[in-house]
């Protein structure tokens, strides 16, 4: 009888440990935010294409440590996969930037349609919490109808302005972002 009500107590321990802590969720923001202006009919259609690295592409929010290593945030989560997010953010914050472009996955438009294909390879994620956070990428821009093919690469930063993590995601959005306009230079 002792044994069984030590196991129910212990048990129910814990299950008290377990749900003490909520999981908090976070999303990517286009910026510049404000009111939706009145588009034109999208002139140029864009399919984009962009990859993250596995060990970032997780549902925990990730810190770097200064020695070199992660901090996996367990109840600090991304709202979506972390590449859909980056993705959607890019679109939105390209089609903020170009009016006339209308920004959509892959396998959205015909073959015979002229697309503006975007492909875009995060190599690194980089976050430190009250200090900087950091996207380093690579890219290429083919325009079909023009035949222009560029190709290019940098790191994008932002500060971490606050210690809690929703700074963390505004500092991503920003560097996603910085992306953008080098993007919409580059296609010019």
């Amino acid at each position: 009888m002792k044994s069984s009500s030590a196991a129910a107590a212990l048990l129910l321990l814990l299950c008290a440990c377990a749900s003490s802590r909520p999981d908090h969720f976070y999303i990517l923001t286009p910026l510049p935010q404000g009111p939706a202006a009145a588009r034109p009919v999208p002139a140029v259609q864009a399919a984009l294409k962009l990859s993250v690295p596995s060990l970032a592409d997780r549902p925990e929010m990730l810190l770097n440590t200064s020695a070199g290593g992660i901090d996996v945030l367990e109840h600090e989560r991304w709202a979506a996969p972390l590449a859909d997010l980056m993705t959607q953010t890019l679109a939105r914050d390209l089609e903020l930037r170009r009016a006339d472009m209308l920004v959509a996955g892959p396998g959205a438009y015909r073959a015979k349609d002229p697309v503006v294909k975007i492909t875009v390879d995060v190599v690194q994620i980089t976050v430190h919490r009250g200090g900087r956070a950091s996207v380093a990428a690579h890219w290429r821009i083919i325009d079909s109808g023009g035949a222009k093919d560029v190709a290019g690469g940098d790191e994008f930063s932002a500060a971490v302005n606050r210690e809690d993590y929703a700074a963390v995601a505004q500092a991503l959005s920003e560097c996603l972002g910085q992306l953008a306009d080098r993007l919409v230079e580059q296609m010019r």
